[in-house]
C-alpha cells in the first residue's frame, strides 16, 4: 500500500510538471524562426565635444533669474541637418526641454519657457540623424 502512494504521488508529480511545460510552451516566446542578431556602429557628428552657454535675464516680478536661451558651440559640420534635443533639469526633474536641427557652428536655442537660473543643475544635449 506504502508503494502504491509513491508511485500515485510520483504519476501526479510528473502530470503537473507535463501540464506546465506544455502551458508554458504555449506562452509564445521565442523559436528559431525568430531568433536573430545584428549590430551597427553608432558613430558621433562631433568628435571633439558641444560647449553649452546660458543666457540669463532678470525677472522682476519673481525675483531671480531665469535662464531664457543656451548657446551651443564648437558644432561640427557633420551635425549640421541632425535633429537636437536640448534638457534642462534640476538633476531630478526635467525643467525645460527644446528641440530644433543643427545649423552652424554656434547656435541660439531659445528656450519655450524661461526657468530659474538657480534650480538647473543638469544639461543634457542629444543629437540625431
Amino acid at each position: 500500500m506504502r508503494n502504491n502512494k509513491k508511485v500515485l504521488a510520483a504519476a501526479a508529480a510528473v502530470g503537473v510538471f507535463g501540464a506546465l511545460v506544455a502551458s508554458a510552451a504555449t506562452l509564445g516566446g521565442l523559436d528559431s524562426v525568430q531568433l536573430g542578431a545584428d549590430q551597427t556602429v553608432v558613430t558621433s557628428c562631433d568628435s571633439d565635444g558641444v560647449g553649452l552657454a546660458y543666457t540669463t535675464a532678470y525677472d522682476a516680478t519673481s525675483n531671480a533669474y531665469k535662464v531664457t536661451d543656451v548657446t551651443m558651440t564648437d558644432l561640427e559640420e557633420g551635425c549640421f541637418g541632425s535633429d537636437f534635443q536640448l534638457t534642462l533639469s534640476d538633476g531630478t526633474a526635467v525643467l525645460v526641454e527644446a528641440t530644433g536641427k543643427v545649423a552652424t557652428a554656434t547656435q541660439v536655442v531659445t528656450l519655450p519657457a524661461a526657468v530659474d537660473a538657480e534650480a538647473v543643475s543638469a544639461a543634457a544635449l542629444t543629437i540625431s540623424g
